[in-house]
């Protein structure tokens, strides 16, 4: 119950109008001798943001400070605080948020804007709905690591219905440069549309429904296979839409970058986030304006790279994952920085000892440490201990797009261009659509190269998702143990699967005894998949029922 009072509670400590007050704001009134955990509730974002911040400053509960600042804001302005919260009841609106905002927003400006105070920022959180823009500027904001996405997924909707962006500047520019901007999208979806359709038909032939099967699930894993072929024809010009909760510093990050970029749609981008989370983050945006050093870099560090690129024709080539750099001694490393926190040595001691063990004694040590980890349990902190793995990967943008949400840790991916090549899903070359599927893919490329030769960044809207894009990764090993560990999974996309696969290869020769703890799967992945959605609607079945019983 809101505003409820702990058991065993004393006398209030505060006047009933108080206590009315507080039970709008907070979970809990009277406080608790110890672990005095409440929501923060009912309030706007700023000025929960404002009373995180007078913690620091402070010796006062947040209660407390919540009277206070109400308080003195109605003095202010002339009201009777008594007064007000007896016709708290009558009130449609909130009767207070006006003088909370005008008090939080002038603290937030003095200590978070002029001051500096980047903390304060990011107390305050929104969620917002991104929908009809491109796939080009949404993998754009998604490398930002200090925020949740969840955006439709191109495996398991059809984007037929969709539509695409077009550039301004090109549309601008008219002639052959945005003939062949609109060409390559039209051929291009035209071949998606017609494959989303056949290959799932080719896929019911091949693998007709068995005995014991459940038809929803092998349409659904059908579905998959086809479209994860399929999806290799859309561009990033496409529309997709997403979620985003978001706190106001990072926001501010984020508008900033959109509002510096070259392309119109990223600067409109910007410009609608700003002006939508403005509206309950007044005070906390004002650094999200155009930075001139970052616009630069766009362009003039483009045309320092460009004098070291050599031409290359487009044509049909293989994924592949290099590792770059590791740590030489990461097993040894990995099992002194699992013990660092249970230990009173100094991190150059327990790495002496470790190394002073043979190879049998530091994986009887790893066994002892990760021997007992189940299927669901996380790989411990330590892990993170040892210099991180730095892979580059040549893998095809659609791929990139679900290896781009692992954010933990430096992604760094270069403008989307056909010089690389393309590759041909296996399943178009099945069904008999290879010959069709590589003519599409080189007229786009001499399309998206003509753009290219005008608008180097416009073009990325139009390069299907099947051409390779070279990717730098650095990953800590916790977190390569991570992405192997669900990446690998055999109802994933096949081309980060190999990705995946490709990495722990690569762990087993650098680190053997590490690698040996990373529940990797190499198994095929059709029969994975459709063993996930076979079981899928009975898993559903039990959320519900677990959902009921709470």
């Amino acid at each position: 119950m809101s505003g409820s009072v702990p058991e065993g509670a004393t006398k209030s400590r505060y006047s009933e109008s108080e206590r009315r007050l507080l039970e709008r704001y907070v979970s809990v009134v009277e406080p608790r001798e110890h672990a005095d955990v409440f929501l923060i509730q009912n309030l706007p974002p700023e000025v929960a943001a404002t009373l995180n911040g007078v913690y620091s400053r402070s010796s006062k509960s947040l209660r407390d400070n919540l009277l206070d600042r109400l308080k003195k804001g109605l003095e202010s302005v002339g009201r009777d605080f008594e007064e007000l919260v007896a016709d708290l009841p009558e009130q449609e609106s909130e009767p207070l948020e006006q003088v909370i905002s005008d008090k939080a927003g002038q603290f937030l400006k003095t200590y978070a804007i002029d001051h500096g105070h980047n903390s304060l920022r990011e107390g305050s959180v929104v969620h917002l709905a991104v929908e009809n823009v491109s796939q080009l500027v949404t993998r754009y904001i998604q490398r930002e690591r200090r925020c949740s996405f969840e955006e439709s997924s191109t495996r398991y909707i059809s984007f037929e219905r969709e539509g695409h962006w077009r550039d301004p500047d090109v549309v601008a520019h008219g002639g052959e440069v945005l003939e062949a901007y609109d060409k390559a999208i039209e051929e291009s979806f035209a071949l998606y549309q017609e494959l989303s359709r056949e290959l799932l038909e080719h896929l019911k032939r091949e693998r007709p429904l068995s005995e014991g099967e459940r038809e929803n699930a092998w349409i659904r894993a059908l579905r998959a296979e086809a479209f994860d072929a399929a999806r290799y024809l859309l561009t990033p010009a496409i529309n997709t839409k997403w979620g985003l909760v978001i706190d106001a510093r990072t926001l501010s990050d984020v508008i900033r970058e959109l509002r510096s970029h070259p392309l119109k749609e990223f600067q409109q981008v910007g410009d609608r986030l700003s002006e939508e989370a403005s509206s309950v983050l007044p005070t906390l945006l004002a650094h999200g304006v155009r930075n001139e050093f970052l616009a630069a870099q766009h362009v003039d560090v483009r045309a320092v790279s460009q004098s070291v690129l050599a031409q290359t024709d487009p044509t049909e080539r293989q994924p592949e994952t290099r590792l770059l750099d590791y740590d030489k001694s990461l097993d040894q490393k990995l099992l002194a920085s699992m013990l660092y926190e249970h230990s009173d040595r100094s991190f150059s001691e327990l790495q002496a000892e470790v190394e002073r063990l043979d190879e049998k004694g530091q994986l009887e040590l790893f066994e002892k440490l990760l021997g007992g980890r189940g299927k669901h349990d996380d790989l411990p902190i330590g892990l993170e201990g040892a210099q991180p793995f730095c892979f580059e990967t040549l893998v095809d943008f659609g791929a990139y797009r679900d290896i781009g949400r692992h954010r933990k840790g430096l992604q760094q991916q270069q403008l989307l261009t056909t010089r690389h090549g393309f590759v041909v899903p296996p399943l178009v070359d099945q069904a008999g659509f290879g010959d069709r599927f590589r003519a599409v893919m080189r007229r786009c490329a001499e399309h998206q190269q003509a753009v290219a030769d005008k608008f180097p960044h416009a073009a990325g809207y139009v390069t299907p998702f099947g051409f390779l894009q070279r990717i730098r990764l650095i990953f800590d090993p916790r977190q390569v143990g991570y992405f192997v560990e669900l990446r690998s999974k055999p109802d994933g996309h096949f081309a980060y699967r190999e990705v995946a696969q490709d990495m722990y290869r690569l762990l087993r020769e650098v680190a053997p005894l590490y690698a040996q703890f990373i529940q990797a799967f190499l198994g095929d992945a059709f029969v994975g998949r459709m063993v996930s959605e076979q079981t899928a609607d009975d898993k559903r079945r039990e959320r519900m029922r677990r959902a009921g019983d709470l």
